[in-house]
């Protein structure tokens, strides 16, 4: 049996999740927030471009805060080993839940690609490409939830900024997995953008639903001519009864020319939402659940489809006219404030953010409305709303954005609810009695929301990558304009929200300055700079 540590860090350590040749993955729990985590340690040593790709690893979780991506808490060295803290999923990988029930249904893979898609999007926007997408990097939780996880090899512009254009990965290098990988990235995995992971994506949703990949999983010549020509068999002779749509999907995501795929993650969304639209997604998700727990031998229900859906077909032109008025007048609340007001109250929020965060539209901000029966707390369904900036004029009379959000009303019937407001990795859970009588909610718990910034620092030659952190002084500029050390700035002034100026010396060497934004949100910064030396 494998003896296991009682503590690293100040993480308590409760199992092994899994050991291999370059490190171990530990079960622990957070030391404040007493929940589960996932400890990930690094232990090879006299590697720098194993340890660097670890150090990037945790730079680009850090910069990814989406609800479909697993959370990152903590990175640090111990000894001489390294660690990356994260969120912890009580449930299954998706290729496990191939692996047990062969295959999966249509609708429970178009839910797991469409909130996939959501999370790639949010890498994507941040500039990271993540170059290994495929089942087993697909967590699903006991809660319904799709996250993404593992950006060991992903690429990332920043870090590439950061470091002078350097990367670990070398010109002309494959990094991947051979099954899920474009023909372009086998020639070359440092140059690959976004269609990468379209084109894995394409794989994965051929093998949820077919229960098979379409290329061999061994690496050959064979293999690899097969890719590069695109020839695979059609999913139609495996699954007769599959949806033209999903057909559509995957022979435009699986295209051998990078220029001939779907563009963007953006239109995979809008196809699966259009897919889904016909399904209760709250029971899709709790089907999803139930295929993780029970044996092979279950046999999965039929799917019930959203009742009330606008017929296909109609041979009366004007019954769509007022069909589809309705259903906008519906939307946007016009029956409910006029013909239904006895019935329906509407409730508005309005959301006070950081002043800071005007600067940035990267951070959604989503409210969710609850019935409050005391026992399922079911979600009240088309009550989600996403908070939108509301515009201010400025000095010259322009409309700019401010920190402060509002939602459209949402109209509710007299009763208890509980709403959820989500902004980031902040979550507030607030009662709300409904009567007769508007509501207009002013939110700003989290108006003053700003944080000490922890700092982590190193240095290396530009040339020799030789490691310079104790010969290096990392200096941040205060507010009467002068360069110190970190620890004498007073802590009620080192705070994110703001834009710090730092200098970054050591003997030899050309002296670098940064100009860094923290946003109110993240706390943690990590600096690893690439000195040129003085000719």
């Amino acid at each position: 049996m494998t003896s296991i540590p009682e503590k690293i860090g100040n993480y308590k350590i409760t199992a092994v999740i899994a050991k291999g040749g370059m490190g171990t993955v530990y079960k622990a729990i957070h030391p404040s927030l007493k929940r589960y985590v996932v400890i990930k340690k690094l232990t090879i040593r006299g590697n720098p471009a194993l340890i660097e790709r670890f150090k990037r690893e945790a730079q680009i979780m850090m910069d990814l805060q989406h609800p479909n991506i697993v959370h990152m808490f903590d990175f640090f060295k111990e000894g001489s080993n390294y660690y990356i803290v994260i969120e912890f999923i009580d449930g299954l990988a998706l290729d496990k839940l191939i692996k047990k029930r062969g295959k999966i249904s249509e609708p429970l893979a178009m839910l797991v690609l469409r909130d996939t898609c959501r999370a790639l999007r949010h890498a994507h926007q941040k500039g990271v490409i993540h170059r290994d997408i495929k089942p087993g990097n697909i967590l699903l939780s006991k809660h319904g939830e799709v996250k993404l996880a593992d950006f060991g090899i992903a690429s990332s512009e920043k870090t590439r900024e950061n470091e002078g254009g350097e990367s670990l990965t070398q010109d002309g290098s494959a990094l991947g997995t051979p099954s899920y990988m474009p023909p372009e990235q086998f020639s070359d995995s440092k140059t690959v953008d976004s269609r990468a992971d379209i084109y894995a994506l394409g794989v994965m949703l051929y093998e949820m639903v077919t229960g098979q990949k379409p290329f061999p999983g061994s690496f050959s010549s064979e293999t690899l001519e097969l890719i590069n020509k695109g020839k695979y068999q059609n999913p139609k002779k495996l699954e007769p009864k599959l949806n033209w749509r999903v057909r559509s999907l995957i022979r435009k995501m699986i295209q051998p020319k990078a220029k001939n795929r779907i563009q963007d993650v953006k239109k995979i969304i809008k196809i699966c939402d259009k897919y889904l639209e016909k399904y209760d997604l709250e029971q899709v998700r709790k089907l999803l659940v139930i295929e993780m727990i029970k044996d092979k031998t279950f046999k999965e229900p039929p799917f019930t489809k959203k009742k009330g859906t606008w017929p296909i077909y109609t041979s009366i032109a004007g019954a769509i006219v007022v069909a589809v008025g309705a259903f906008f007048l519906w939307h946007f609340g016009c029956i409910q404030s006029t013909l239904l007001r006895k019935w329906y109250t509407p409730i508005t929020l309005n959301l006070t953010l950081p002043q800071s965060a005007k600067f940035q539209t990267d951070l959604p901000a989503r409210a969710l409305f609850f019935e409050n029966d005391r026992k399922f707390i079911p979600e009240v369904k088309g009550s989600g709303r996403t908070f939108y900036s509301i515009k201010v004029k400025d000095e010259k009379g322009k409309k700019v954005a401010s920190n402060n959000y509002k939602i459209r009303p949402v109209y509710l019937k007299h009763g208890s609810y509980r709403m959820k407001i989500v902004t980031g990795s902040y979550v507030w859970w607030q009662s709300l009695e409904v009567t007769s009588e508007a509501k207009d909610i002013n939110l700003n718990f989290l108006k003053h929301e700003r944080r000490s910034i922890n700092i982590h620092t190193s240095s290396f030659d530009a040339v020799t990558n030789k490691d310079l952190s104790r010969k290096s002084e990392f200096l941040f500029q205060n507010s009467k304009g002068a360069f110190v050390k970190a620890k004498d700035i007073p802590k009620d002034e080192f705070l994110n929200g703001r834009i710090w100026r730092i200098q970054v010396s050591c003997p030899g060497y050309k002296t670098e300055f940064l100009d860094l934004r923290i946003e109110w949100y993240q706390d943690d910064l990590y600096l690893n700079i690439a000195l040129e030396k003085q000719k």
